[in-house]
């Protein structure tokens, strides 16, 4: 967490936590916002739910730890809007395919497949540039068999926002005047 935050220091961040021990264990650099889940909301430096109360593109980095199927669609979307253009959007959640699902699955836990988080990422206008298989696998006898790395216990999501940018100034030509002048 604190080694992605540390790529972009002078910028605002944002950081969506699953529960509040998670903010509470990490000093981070620069300025932020912490949230964590709280029910149908967030709680954390601020009281909020969705829409977020920050302004268009006014964080570089946002962070969404563990996210659940619960409103994955409309946190993303939200946060894209809060995002600057260039701002990188890290999301990391459970791998529904893992076999450590059995473990979180009793807990009602209920997650989007990586293809359809890939999905909603784009839709929400982010350009997802990287996914990453994170943790241990079951049983692994080999770690270092990268075929076996969508088993991974999680999975790492590196977005960015790209806008386009407007054209520069066409040069204008000045007709030259070839004739007399009285003066």
């Amino acid at each position: 967490m604190r080694s992605l935050l540390a790529e972009r220091p002078v910028n605002p961040w944002l950081w969506v936590a699953p529960t509040p021990g998670w903010l509470e264990r990490v000093e981070l650099p620069g300025r932020g916002l912490r949230l964590f889940r709280d029910g149908a909301a967030y709680a954390g430096d601020v009281h909020c739910g969705l829409p977020l109360p920050l302004p268009d593109e006014s964080v570089n980095a946002i962070v969404l730890q563990h996210v659940t199927a619960r409103d994955a669609e409309q946190l993303i979307a939200d946060c894209a809007r809060v995002l600057m253009p260039g701002g990188r959007l890290w999301l990391s959640t459970l791998n529904p395919f893992s076999p450590y699902r059995r473990q979180w699955r009793h807990h009602g836990l209920v997650v989007r497949s990586p293809q359809r988080l890939r999905h909603t990422l784009t839709q929400a206008g982010l350009s997802c540039e990287d996914l990453q298989y994170l943790g241990p696998m079951w049983r692994d006898r080999s770690p270092a068999r990268r075929d076996l790395a969508p088993l991974r216990a999680a999975c790492l999501f590196t977005a960015e926002k790209r806008t386009l940018a407007l054209p520069g100034p066409t040069p204008v030509a000045v007709p030259r005047w070839h004739g007399t002048v009285a003066t």
